[in-house]
């Protein structure tokens, strides 16, 4: 297993051609330290690569701690053991929470620390998973298009989804920043696992809050074109937030999957034509 949390572009070989990666963190313009954190592991036996970002809470050298701890952790324990994936993923996410938790417990400078984490695995087939615990981001960007692959566990995106708030205003609310699960929290913390069916030529951003809490998604998407490469893409990224105010560290990491061959277009396309087809016949037979 290796890792490489350098802000250099790294290509991986990997089960369905060869990746292209690029990471980078800025402190941005207001904050003295940077309590971010990132890394990529290389699980060359499984043939699964897992990308971490991780975004630290609760004073300036507690934050930084608990996000580099749960990086740490994460890259030791993902590899442990004969479970599926997604089990291995929620396992040594829960385990960092611990290590976090306890960590604090022992030492009072660092009381009240925790952090965020977005984590993507990519697995030797096409069904891979996405974890999450507080507000850090995985975005998808294919065809033109983004979507987030997951949910902020915030304040605002509760008050949002129960109606209290809408979602212009929870971009200029004040408790934008409140998230509502961190690691070293609690003993015990709620993570979010889901699959995720990845496509030849799909890019995935996982970034802290630092970029999406001051740069739109359709502007996300504008600075990140199939044309320009990974690494030019991160750092138009970082620039824009900071651009935009730099209020907070902010850090991105890019995977740049390989392009699709002819037979996998191939099959696209025919599985798209079959797809058509069948809702065709669903509609004469319903009409």
């Amino acid at each position: 297993m290796s890792t490489f949390p350098s802000a250099k572009p790294e290509n991986i070989a990997w089960t369905h051609g060869v990746l292209r990666i690029a990471g980078a963190t800025d402190v941005g313009r207001v904050r003295r330290t940077n309590q971010d954190a990132y890394a990529h592991f290389h699980l060359a036996n499984r043939r699964e690569i897992l990308f971490v970002v991780a975004d630290g809470l609760g004073g300036h050298q507690g934050g930084e701690v608990a996000s580099q701890m749960a990086v740490d952790v994460l890259g030791q324990l993902i590899d442990e053991g004969d479970h599926e994936p997604a089990v291995r993923l929620t396992h040594a996410i829960a385990a960092a929470n611990r290590t976090i938790l306890t960590a604090a417990r022992k030492d009072r400078t660092l009381d009240g620390m925790g952090t965020t984490v977005v984590c993507l695995l990519l697995t030797a087939s096409e069904r891979s998973y996405v974890a999450h615990v507080g507000d850090s981001r995985l975005y998808r960007l294919r065809d033109g298009s983004i979507d987030a692959m997951t949910e902020d566990h915030s304040l605002v995106v509760a008050l949002v989804r129960e109606g209290i708030l809408s979602a212009g205003d929870a971009r200029e609310d004040p408790r934008r920043n409140q998230v509502l699960r961190a690691l070293g929290v609690q003993e015990d913390v709620e993570i979010e696992v889901a699959p995720l069916r990845v496509m030849p030529g799909d890019r995935y951003l996982l970034c802290s809050d630092g970029l999406h809490g001051l740069v739109e998604d359709d502007e996300i998407r504008r600075l990140t074109p199939e044309r320009i490469d990974t690494e030019a893409a991160v750092g138009g990224l970082i620039d824009a937030a900071k651009e935009a105010g730099g209020l907070d560290n902010i850090t991105c990491l890019m995977a740049t999957l390989p392009q699709p061959t002819i037979s996998s277009l191939l099959r696209r396309n025919a599985a798209k034509l079959l797809a058509a087809t069948r809702d065709l016949f669903r509609k004469a037979r319903s009409g």
